[in-house]
């Protein structure tokens, strides 16, 4: 007769770890489930303990991990977001080098260089280095 209710903990266990948040929770539900239905069946006579005692555990076991997440949360354990990534301000060009000079089109500039070629700077932004691709010159991009 025990049987079938150590089927229906199981259920019930199943049904806490759907609505548990973490794995963390998943697993301290699951558990306490468990332990609380093993409990039930012991102490009770009827499939109501054995329910009585799955949710009350299983609630147990969920709240002490939600506990324990809080508690790492708040010792810094966990990356809250807070944290936020600063790239390295630019640095300048230097200025040991022409620069190019601009046309009608944004993408397009003048090599500073001789014979003064049309060099496609699409993506590159203003202050970088190019290199003009007819004479392998650097200059810097207006």
């Amino acid at each position: 007769m025990k049987t079938p209710q150590f089927i229906l903990a199981g259920l019930s266990a199943g049904a806490l770890t759907l609505v548990s948040c973490t794995p963390q929770q998943q697993q301290y539900g699951i558990g306490g489930a468990l332990g609380g239905a093993a409990l039930g069946a012991i102490a009770g006579d009827d499939s109501s303990a054995v329910l009585k005692g799955a949710a009350i555990g299983g609630a147990g076991g969920v709240g002490v991990a939600a506990y324990q997440e809080n508690r790492n949360k708040r010792n810094g354990a966990y990356n809250s977001g807070g944290d936020s990534y600063r790239p390295p301000a630019p640095q300048p060009a230097p200025t040991n080098y022409p620069t190019a000079s601009r046309t009608s089109d944004p993408s397009v500039v003048i090599s500073p260089y001789s014979p003064y070629n049309k060099v496609r700077v699409t993506n590159f932004t203003s202050g970088q280095l190019a290199r003009d691709p007819g004479n392998n010159q650097i200059f810097i991009v207006p």
